[in-house]
């Protein structure tokens, strides 16, 4: 038997990607980073070189408008110098 529930399609102008919805915690995340970096004393070229990718990757990510998977985010600590646990630490605090 079939439900009376109304099943909405995947997509369509309703939708709101995933990127949208965690926009506030991606910024969050990005300014942990910089601050981070900052303390680290490197520039987001240094950390950029050290990950073999252009700057520009890492200023998106501390912008907060480029979104990263687990291991995105242990590279960049590695890259810092940091624990990739402490930065999730940080940002369980602030959010």
């Amino acid at each position: 038997m079939l439900s009376a529930v109304a099943l909405k399609p995947h997509g369509g102008a309703g939708r709101i990607s995933t990127k949208a919805k965690l926009a506030d915690e991606l910024v969050i995340l990005g300014r942990i980073l910089a601050g981070a970096r900052q303390r680290a004393g490197l520039q987001q070229q240094e950390v950029a070189a050290r990950l073999g990718l252009p700057a520009s990757y890492l200023s998106k990510v501390e912008k907060g408008t480029r979104r990263l998977d687990v291991i995105e985010l242990m590279r960049i600590a590695k890259a810092i110098g940091i624990d990739a646990a402490e930065i999730v630490r940080e940002l369980e605090a602030e959010l």
